[in-house]
Protein backbone atom coordinates (compact mmCIF):
# COMPACT_ATOMS: atom_id res chain seq x y z
CA UNK A 1 0.00 0.00 0.00
CA UNK A 2 1.20 3.44 -0.91
CA UNK A 3 0.04 6.62 0.99
CA UNK A 4 0.98 9.86 -0.21
CA UNK A 5 0.41 12.90 1.98
CA UNK A 6 0.46 16.47 0.13
CA UNK A 7 0.99 18.33 4.29
CA UNK A 8 -1.10 21.84 4.38
CA UNK A 9 2.32 23.64 5.01
CA UNK A 10 0.23 27.09 3.69
CA UNK A 11 2.27 28.37 0.70
CA UNK A 12 4.54 26.02 0.24
CA UNK A 13 5.40 22.15 -0.40
CA UNK A 14 5.87 19.15 1.42
CA UNK A 15 4.81 16.04 0.54
CA UNK A 16 5.17 12.93 2.45
CA UNK A 17 5.18 9.12 0.49
CA UNK A 18 5.12 5.72 2.52
CA UNK A 19 4.90 2.23 1.40
CA UNK A 20 4.14 -0.33 3.78
CA UNK A 21 4.80 -4.05 3.18
CA UNK A 22 5.71 -7.07 4.83
CA UNK A 23 6.16 -5.24 8.23
CA UNK A 24 8.90 -2.27 6.96
CA UNK A 25 7.87 1.06 6.15
CA UNK A 26 9.70 2.71 3.07
CA UNK A 27 9.56 6.64 3.91
CA UNK A 28 10.54 9.38 1.73
CA UNK A 29 9.97 13.49 1.78
CA UNK A 30 9.40 15.77 -1.21
CA UNK A 31 10.11 19.14 -0.60
CA UNK A 32 9.71 20.71 3.37
CA UNK A 33 8.01 23.56 2.97
CA UNK A 34 8.85 26.73 4.75
CA UNK A 35 11.15 27.34 7.43
CA UNK A 36 8.18 28.70 9.93
CA UNK A 37 4.67 28.14 9.36
CA UNK A 38 2.62 30.30 11.43
CA UNK A 39 -1.16 29.45 12.25
CA UNK A 40 -3.87 31.39 10.76
CA UNK A 41 -7.82 31.28 11.82
CA UNK A 42 -9.53 29.28 9.40
CA UNK A 43 -6.80 27.01 8.78
CA UNK A 44 -5.23 23.39 10.31
CA UNK A 45 -1.84 24.47 8.49
CA UNK A 46 1.67 23.47 9.94
CA UNK A 47 4.85 22.77 9.50
CA UNK A 48 6.27 19.36 8.15
CA UNK A 49 8.22 18.92 11.08
CA UNK A 50 5.33 19.11 13.25
CA UNK A 51 3.09 16.56 10.78
CA UNK A 52 5.75 13.65 10.98
CA UNK A 53 6.16 14.14 14.37
CA UNK A 54 2.42 13.78 14.83
CA UNK A 55 2.52 10.38 12.43
CA UNK A 56 5.21 9.74 14.89
CA UNK A 57 8.08 9.22 11.48
CA UNK A 58 11.48 10.02 13.02
CA UNK A 59 13.12 8.20 9.86
CA UNK A 60 13.25 9.22 6.12
CA UNK A 61 14.61 6.53 4.02
CA UNK A 62 14.66 9.74 1.18
CA UNK A 63 14.45 13.69 0.93
CA UNK A 64 14.29 15.18 -2.29
CA UNK A 65 14.24 19.12 -2.48
CA UNK A 66 13.15 19.96 -5.93
CA UNK A 67 14.54 23.42 -6.07
CA UNK A 68 16.08 26.39 -4.16
CA UNK A 69 13.26 28.28 -3.22
CA UNK A 70 12.42 29.05 0.62
CA UNK A 71 8.78 27.50 0.50
CA UNK A 72 10.49 24.65 -0.98
CA UNK A 73 13.71 23.80 1.53
CA UNK A 74 13.52 25.99 4.20
CA UNK A 75 11.44 23.56 6.87
CA UNK A 76 14.78 20.62 6.25
CA UNK A 77 15.91 22.58 9.22
CA UNK A 78 13.23 21.60 11.64
CA UNK A 79 13.10 18.23 10.41
CA UNK A 80 16.79 18.23 12.21
CA UNK A 81 17.87 15.90 14.49
CA UNK A 82 14.21 14.29 15.76
CA UNK A 83 14.14 12.61 12.10
CA UNK A 84 16.93 10.71 11.03
CA UNK A 85 17.43 10.77 7.18
CA UNK A 86 19.57 8.87 5.06
CA UNK A 87 20.30 10.36 1.64
CA UNK A 88 19.43 13.97 0.37
CA UNK A 89 18.69 14.72 -3.36
CA UNK A 90 19.14 18.08 -4.96
CA UNK A 91 19.92 19.53 -7.97
CA UNK A 92 22.66 21.13 -6.34
CA UNK A 93 25.13 21.04 -3.45
CA UNK A 94 27.79 24.41 -2.48
CA UNK A 95 31.20 23.05 -4.15
CA UNK A 96 32.86 22.72 0.06
CA UNK A 97 31.53 23.11 3.60
CA UNK A 98 31.96 26.99 5.24
CA UNK A 99 31.60 27.98 1.83
CA UNK A 100 29.42 31.39 2.23
CA UNK A 101 28.13 34.26 -0.18
CA UNK A 102 29.28 37.81 0.71
CA UNK A 103 28.40 39.82 -2.40
CA UNK A 104 25.92 42.40 -2.09
CA UNK A 105 23.46 43.77 -4.19
CA UNK A 106 21.00 46.61 -5.23
CA UNK A 107 18.52 44.31 -6.90
CA UNK A 108 15.76 42.46 -4.80
CA UNK A 109 15.88 39.59 -7.31
CA UNK A 110 19.58 38.80 -6.60
CA UNK A 111 19.73 39.33 -2.69
CA UNK A 112 17.07 37.01 -2.28
CA UNK A 113 19.14 34.32 -4.57
CA UNK A 114 21.80 34.95 -2.55
CA UNK A 115 19.57 34.36 0.79
CA UNK A 116 18.45 31.24 -0.63
CA UNK A 117 21.81 30.04 -1.15
CA UNK A 118 23.35 30.81 1.87
CA UNK A 119 20.60 28.96 3.47
CA UNK A 120 20.97 26.27 1.61
CA UNK A 121 24.60 26.12 2.33
CA UNK A 122 23.33 25.94 6.22
CA UNK A 123 21.10 23.10 5.85
CA UNK A 124 23.67 21.16 3.62
CA UNK A 125 25.67 21.38 6.70
CA UNK A 126 23.60 20.48 9.20
CA UNK A 127 22.47 17.61 6.89
CA UNK A 128 25.91 16.18 6.81
CA UNK A 129 26.67 16.19 10.27
CA UNK A 130 23.31 13.82 10.70
CA UNK A 131 24.69 11.89 8.51
CA UNK A 132 22.74 12.44 5.65
CA UNK A 133 24.54 10.75 2.44
CA UNK A 134 24.26 13.72 -0.25
CA UNK A 135 23.22 12.70 -3.81
CA UNK A 136 23.51 15.68 -6.53
CA UNK A 137 21.47 15.06 -9.31
CA UNK A 138 22.63 16.51 -12.86
CA UNK A 139 20.40 14.20 -15.18
CA UNK A 140 17.08 11.80 -14.41
CA UNK A 141 17.95 9.21 -12.26
CA UNK A 142 15.77 5.56 -11.81
CA UNK A 143 15.19 4.31 -8.41
CA UNK A 144 13.43 0.94 -7.18
CA UNK A 145 13.45 1.82 -3.29
CA UNK A 146 11.22 -1.21 -2.91
CA UNK A 147 10.21 -4.29 -5.25
CA UNK A 148 6.86 -2.35 -5.56
CA UNK A 149 7.75 1.24 -6.08
CA UNK A 150 9.82 2.70 -9.14
CA UNK A 151 10.93 6.06 -8.79
CA UNK A 152 12.30 8.71 -11.41
CA UNK A 153 13.89 11.92 -10.10
CA UNK A 154 13.63 13.81 -13.49
CA UNK A 155 16.07 16.66 -14.37
CA UNK A 156 14.71 18.81 -16.68
CA UNK A 157 17.65 20.33 -18.65
CA UNK A 158 21.18 19.10 -18.20
CA UNK A 159 22.80 21.28 -20.20
CA UNK A 160 21.16 24.28 -18.26
CA UNK A 161 21.37 22.42 -14.69
CA UNK A 162 24.82 22.69 -15.38
CA UNK A 163 25.73 26.22 -16.00
CA UNK A 164 23.42 26.92 -12.69
CA UNK A 165 25.83 24.79 -10.62
CA UNK A 166 28.86 26.59 -12.72
CA UNK A 167 27.31 30.24 -12.11
CA UNK A 168 26.48 28.96 -7.92
CA UNK A 169 29.53 27.83 -7.84
CA UNK A 170 31.01 30.97 -8.92
CA UNK A 171 29.35 32.63 -6.06
CA UNK A 172 30.62 30.69 -3.42
CA UNK A 173 33.86 31.15 -4.74
CA UNK A 174 33.57 34.81 -4.50
CA UNK A 175 33.84 35.12 -8.35
CA UNK A 176 32.09 38.14 -9.84
CA UNK A 177 29.51 37.43 -11.85
CA UNK A 178 26.75 40.32 -13.83
CA UNK A 179 23.80 41.09 -12.26
CA UNK A 180 21.54 40.66 -15.02
CA UNK A 181 23.35 36.95 -15.27
CA UNK A 182 22.48 36.53 -11.76
CA UNK A 183 18.54 38.33 -12.03
CA UNK A 184 18.14 34.95 -14.78
CA UNK A 185 19.81 32.41 -12.55
CA UNK A 186 17.39 33.39 -10.26
CA UNK A 187 14.60 33.30 -12.50
CA UNK A 188 15.71 29.48 -13.79
CA UNK A 189 14.96 27.92 -10.85
CA UNK A 190 11.39 26.81 -11.12
CA UNK A 191 12.42 25.69 -14.68
CA UNK A 192 14.81 24.08 -13.54
CA UNK A 193 12.85 22.38 -10.79
CA UNK A 194 13.40 18.18 -9.94
CA UNK A 195 10.07 16.59 -10.92
CA UNK A 196 9.43 13.33 -9.16
CA UNK A 197 7.30 10.07 -11.27
CA UNK A 198 6.47 7.49 -9.18
CA UNK A 199 4.64 4.42 -10.43
CA UNK A 200 2.81 1.62 -7.95
CA UNK A 201 0.89 -0.97 -8.89
CA UNK A 202 0.38 0.64 -12.33
CA UNK A 203 -0.37 3.96 -11.32
CA UNK A 204 1.42 6.90 -12.18
CA UNK A 205 2.05 9.80 -9.76
CA UNK A 206 3.32 13.15 -10.93
CA UNK A 207 4.98 15.56 -8.24
CA UNK A 208 6.77 18.26 -10.33
CA UNK A 209 8.18 20.92 -7.80
CA UNK A 210 7.82 24.16 -9.75
CA UNK A 211 8.45 23.01 -13.05
CA UNK A 212 6.87 24.91 -15.78
CA UNK A 213 6.71 25.53 -19.58
CA UNK A 214 9.48 24.20 -21.37
CA UNK A 215 10.79 22.61 -18.50
CA UNK A 216 8.41 19.12 -19.50
CA UNK A 217 9.81 18.97 -23.08
CA UNK A 218 13.09 17.32 -23.13
CA UNK A 219 11.31 15.01 -20.18
CA UNK A 220 8.06 14.40 -21.87
CA UNK A 221 4.55 14.54 -20.57
CA UNK A 222 3.37 11.20 -19.73
CA UNK A 223 -0.10 10.39 -18.43
CA UNK A 224 -0.93 10.51 -14.86
CA UNK A 225 -3.33 9.17 -12.97
CA UNK A 226 -2.41 11.95 -9.93
CA UNK A 227 -0.57 14.88 -10.38
CA UNK A 228 0.67 17.51 -7.57
CA UNK A 229 0.62 20.79 -10.36
CA UNK A 230 3.54 23.30 -10.41
CA UNK A 231 4.03 26.07 -8.48
CA UNK A 232 0.30 26.56 -6.31
CA UNK A 233 -1.95 26.71 -9.52
CA UNK A 234 -1.09 29.45 -10.18
CA UNK A 235 -1.40 30.69 -13.84
CA UNK A 236 2.06 30.10 -15.17
CA UNK A 237 1.63 26.43 -13.58
CA UNK A 238 -0.08 24.67 -16.31
CA UNK A 239 -1.00 25.05 -20.06
CA UNK A 240 -3.85 23.57 -22.40
CA UNK A 241 -1.13 21.33 -23.76
CA UNK A 242 0.30 20.21 -20.46
CA UNK A 243 -3.42 19.07 -18.97
CA UNK A 244 -4.42 17.60 -22.02
CA UNK A 245 -1.20 15.41 -22.05
CA UNK A 246 -0.93 14.45 -18.48
CA UNK A 247 -4.63 14.19 -18.19
CA UNK A 248 -4.96 13.42 -14.24
CA UNK A 249 -7.62 12.05 -13.03
CA UNK A 250 -6.93 13.53 -9.40
CA UNK A 251 -4.87 17.09 -9.23
CA UNK A 252 -3.70 18.77 -5.91
CA UNK A 253 -2.93 21.94 -5.42
CA UNK A 254 -0.47 23.25 -3.21
CA UNK A 255 -1.96 26.78 -1.20
CA UNK A 256 -2.29 28.77 0.99
CA UNK A 257 -5.71 29.41 2.83
CA UNK A 258 -8.21 30.74 0.26
CA UNK A 259 -7.13 32.50 -3.42
CA UNK A 260 -4.21 35.21 -3.47
CA UNK A 261 -5.30 37.62 -5.63
CA UNK A 262 -1.81 39.67 -5.84
CA UNK A 263 -0.02 36.41 -7.03
CA UNK A 264 -3.74 34.54 -8.82
CA UNK A 265 -2.94 31.79 -7.49
CA UNK A 266 -4.67 29.21 -7.53
CA UNK A 267 -5.81 30.62 -10.72
CA UNK A 268 -9.51 30.19 -11.74
CA UNK A 269 -8.11 29.80 -14.96
CA UNK A 270 -5.43 26.68 -13.82
CA UNK A 271 -8.83 25.02 -11.82
CA UNK A 272 -11.15 25.09 -14.54
CA UNK A 273 -8.45 23.95 -16.98
CA UNK A 274 -8.07 20.65 -14.43
CA UNK A 275 -11.42 20.35 -13.85
CA UNK A 276 -12.45 20.14 -18.19
CA UNK A 277 -10.07 17.91 -18.91
CA UNK A 278 -11.29 15.51 -15.95
CA UNK A 279 -9.48 15.73 -12.74
CA UNK A 280 -10.72 16.26 -9.32
CA UNK A 281 -9.04 19.07 -7.61
CA UNK A 282 -8.17 19.08 -4.37
CA UNK A 283 -6.45 21.94 -2.46
CA UNK A 284 -3.72 21.24 0.88
CA UNK A 285 -5.34 24.07 2.55
CA UNK A 286 -8.61 25.17 2.94
CA UNK A 287 -10.47 26.39 0.16
CA UNK A 288 -13.84 27.40 -0.92
CA UNK A 289 -15.99 26.83 -4.14
CA UNK A 290 -19.64 25.26 -4.23
CA UNK A 291 -18.16 22.24 -5.80
CA UNK A 292 -15.76 21.52 -3.06
CA UNK A 293 -16.32 20.46 0.33
CA UNK A 294 -13.52 18.80 2.12
CA UNK A 295 -13.23 21.22 4.83
CA UNK A 296 -9.92 22.03 7.11
CA UNK A 297 -7.64 19.26 7.23
CA UNK A 298 -3.96 18.84 7.94
CA UNK A 299 -3.09 16.93 5.01
CA UNK A 300 -4.89 15.71 1.69
CA UNK A 301 -4.25 12.08 2.14
CA UNK A 302 -4.27 9.48 -0.94
CA UNK A 303 -3.85 5.62 -0.86
CA UNK A 304 -3.54 3.07 -3.59
CA UNK A 305 -3.62 -0.08 -2.55
CA UNK A 306 -1.57 -2.89 -3.92
CA UNK A 307 -4.24 -3.85 -6.66
CA UNK A 308 -4.09 -0.09 -7.86
CA UNK A 309 -7.09 0.97 -6.46
CA UNK A 310 -6.62 4.74 -5.59
CA UNK A 311 -8.47 5.61 -2.71
CA UNK A 312 -8.99 10.05 -2.39
CA UNK A 313 -9.07 11.65 0.96
CA UNK A 314 -11.98 11.07 3.33
CA UNK A 315 -15.04 13.95 2.08
CA UNK A 316 -16.83 14.91 -0.73
CA UNK A 317 -14.30 16.14 -2.90
CA UNK A 318 -15.87 15.29 -6.02
CA UNK A 319 -16.97 18.31 -8.64
CA UNK A 320 -19.03 18.69 -11.81
CA UNK A 321 -18.86 20.61 -14.86
CA UNK A 322 -22.65 21.02 -14.86
CA UNK A 323 -24.38 23.58 -15.43
CA UNK A 324 -23.01 27.35 -14.91
CA UNK A 325 -18.55 26.80 -14.22
CA UNK A 326 -17.57 28.64 -11.06
CA UNK A 327 -14.52 28.63 -9.05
Amino acid sequence: MLELHFINVGDGDAILIREKSGGRCFAMLVDAGRPEVLPEEGSLRLSAAEYLAGLGVTHLDLLTVTHLHIDHFGGVKRLLPGIRIDRLISGYFPPAVGLRIHRSSDQKTVRGLIDCLNGWAEVVELMGEQGACLVPVSQTVHLEPTPRLMLDILCPDPEETGRQTERWNALFEGKNLAEEELVRSSKLRNPLSLRVRLCYAGREIELSGDCLGAGWEATGKKPCDLWKVPHHGDVKSVTPELAEALHPCYAVISCEKGYNAKKDRPSAYVINLLRRSGAEVWFTDTFEAPWYTFGRHRAVVFTVEDDGTILSPEGDGKDSLEGEERV
